[in-house]
Order: C-alpha cells, then sequence, then structure tokens
C-alpha cells in the first residue's frame, strides 16, 4: 500500500470516528461544559466617592446561561439566591474566544477566564471584575449515620428496581450511575425505585445535571425524586431561572423553592429532605397532611410544607396518591442523563 493510499485510508478511518462521536454526544443530547459557563463573583474597581450605588453595593455576581449554538444568557446581579432585580439580562454571540455585552449602563467582555466591565455614571464610569467561583453544596459527600439504610454507595444498585419488577440497567460507573433513557434503548432502562418501603424518612441524594443547551423547560435535564404517596421532588436543570413550581427543587405543581438554588450543569448538588407521610384514621379519613422540608445545597427551600393532594405527576404505576402508607422511594427516566450519587435514608 502506497503513502497516498495510507493517508485515505487514514482520513476516512478518521472521519468515521469523528461522526460517531458527534453522532452518540448527539444522540444523549450532552456537549461539553464551557469553562465561563456559570457563577462568577467579584465587585467594583476603585469606585469613584460619586457613585453611591457602588458603596452601598459594594458586591456584584453573575450568571453565565448556556442557550446552545454559541449564545448565552448573562445575568448580572448584586449577589446569588435571592428573588431579585437584574442589573443586565441579555442574550450574547460567543465569537472568537469572547463575549461582549451593553445592557442598562453596563458593558463589558467574558473570556475563558475573565469577567470584566464597567458602568456608565454619567460624568464618570465605574469599573468592575467577576472571577469565575465554584461552589459546593455544604452536605456534598455527607456520610450516612449507623442507623440508615444506604440506597447507593458507589458500587452497584442492589437496592434498586425497575419500576414494573427486575434489576435496573441505569449505568453505574466511577462512584456514581446514570439514567437509561429508556426511549432511547429499545425500552431498555425505564425509572426505578427501592426495593424497601419507608414511612417517615430523612433522605440525603447528590445528583449532577448534564449540559443541554438546546434544550428548553422541561426537556432540559428532566428527572424526578418520588417519596411514598406519589409525591416529586422535582429535578430540572433551572439554573438561572425564576424558580417556579414546575423547576428545580419544588413540589411539583404545589409549592415552588423559596429560592432558585438549582446550579450550572456538571457541577454535583445536594437534597436534604425530610418526609412526614399523611395519616389516615380508620375510616380512611384524612387527618394529617403529608409533610415536606427541603435543603437544596444547603439552603432551605421548603420549611414544614403541608401537601394537600398529591403533585400532579403521580405517574402510573406508582402508590396511589395520598395512600398514607409505606412506600418505596423512586427516580424518574424523563430521557435525560442524569446522574445520582451517595444516597441514604434514615426512618423516623
Amino acid at each position: 500500500m502506497n503513502r497516498t493510499s495510507v493517508k485515505n485510508l487514514f482520513t476516512l478511518a478518521f472521519s468515521v470516528l469523528l461522526w460517531m462521536s458527534s453522532s452518540s454526544v448527539s444522540q444523549a443530547n450532552i456537549e461539553p461544559i464551557p469553562p465561563f459557563m456559570g457563577d462568577w463573583e467579584g465587585g467594583w474597581v476603585d469606585a469613584p466617592q460619586k457613585d453611591g450605588n457602588a458603596r452601598n453595593n459594594p458586591g456584584l455576581v453573575a450568571r453565565v446561561i448556556g442557550l446552545g449554538n454559541n449564545r448565552y444568557e448573562i445575568q448580572i446581579l448584586e449577589e446569588f439566591d435571592k428573588r431579585a432585580d437584574f442589573k443586565v439580562k441579555t442574550e450574547e454571540v460567543w465569537k472568537n474566544g469572547k463575549m461582549t455585552f451593553d445592557q442598562n449602563g453596563y458593558s463589558g467582555k467574558i473570556t475563558n477566564d475573565s469577567f470584566i466591565g464597567k458602568k456608565a455614571g454619567g460624568a464618570f464610569d465605574t469599573p468592575f471584575s467577576l472571577k469565575r467561583v465554584h461552589r459546593t453544596s455544604p452536605t456534598t459527600g455527607k456520610k450516612a449515620p449507623e442507623n440508615a439504610v444506604v440506597l447507593f454507595d458507589g458500587s452497584n444498585l442492589d437496592a434498586w428496581e425497575r419500576r414494573g419488577g427486575g434489576d435496573p440497567t441505569w449505568l453505574t460507573k466511577d462512584g456514581y450511575f446514570e439514567v437509561l433513557p429508556k426511549k432511547d434503548n429499545n425500552n431498555v432502562g425505564g425509572s426505578i425505585q427501592t426495593r424497601q418501603s419507608f414511612g417517615d424518612v430523612k433522605v440525603h441524594l447528590e445528583f449532577r445535571l448534564p449540559y443541554e443547551p438546546e434544550h428548553r423547560g422541561q426537556k432540559r435535564a428532566n428527572s424526578g425524586f418520588f417519596l411514598p404517596g406519589g409525591y416529586e421532588i422535582q429535578i430540572l436543570d433551572s439554573y438561572g431561572l425564576a424558580g417556579m413550581w414546575n423547576e428545580c427543587g419544588a413540589l411539583y405543581k404545589q409549592s415552588p423553592p423559596r429560592v432558585n438554588m438549582c446550579w450550572a450543569p456538571g457541577v454535583w448538588q445536594t437534597f436534604d429532605v425530610e418526609f412526614k407521610r399523611l395519616r389516615r384514621d380508620s375510616e380512611g379519613n384524612k387527618v394529617d397532611h403529608a409533610e415536606f422540608t427541603v435543603w437544596h445545597n444547603g439552603v432551605k427551600i421548603h420549611n414544614s410544607f403541608q401537601i394537600e393532594g398529591a403533585t400532579s405527576n403521580t405517574q402510573k404505576g406508582r402508590e396511589l396518591g395520598e395512600s398514607g402508607k409505606n412506600g418505596g422511594l423512586s427516580l424518574q427516566d424523563h430521557s435525560n442523563k442524569i446522574q445520582f450519587r451517595n444516597i441514604w435514608v434514615v426512618e423516623h
């Protein structure tokens, strides 16, 4: 075989591998996470004395949110994790290794490792500088107490079964497991539930969202954590959204989180849940509502919230909504490759 033939063969093989790689990424709806996407934190730089806003509000933070096709939403506000107005909320395009913006008197530039800009102030401008931050939940890696039932320790899914019976087929590797979407795998996959039933519980669960910039709304990194009685705590890529009743941390269509604590895709996040099932008397009448207290990434987003009726999505085949009976814990296959680890439960 001559050099030209070898070169042509190598080119063909490389093209096939490249096509296979891009095809698998497309099917999985997962893209590499840009280094500049996520949270930024900082403040004003040598603010002029005349700038009373900078003196009274020295901090600034920002979120950069992927929208697909090299487009991103930029949000600038005074601090994370509160419901507040944006100073800047704009969509811009990443081009030639940077992204620029100019809105509401704020202008600036973002690169892989820099976020700088200025606020126009009439006779003066006030510069600002932000640095990329990687936040970690205070309960990440929290160890199970001695009286806990460990549902996943990083090794196997023995504590789980497929809904309808049978061993789960979700992917397990590197200390986590990943949803195997049923619709993409010839009906192999589907939601899973614990083999053991529970009543009143404290649960710790860690999850990681894939980056799916082309998806929107309920199609963007969606799953759900279900407790006995058909109650769902929503799992969704809600990074930078308002924190509505169908977004991450919500008691689905019952109560929105008090604040949107959802972080950017690719970051391990935590739910810590205290759940008390509803009670019925001997005649079947409800005497106590089911009750939730939920911490998302260490922040309390529901405080002793009493559910009145099952959450909207009880899913066919689960326990009857509001049964008040003990039941399994369940993780939903919503056709997105959510990852989970370090799951344990304590009954109380």
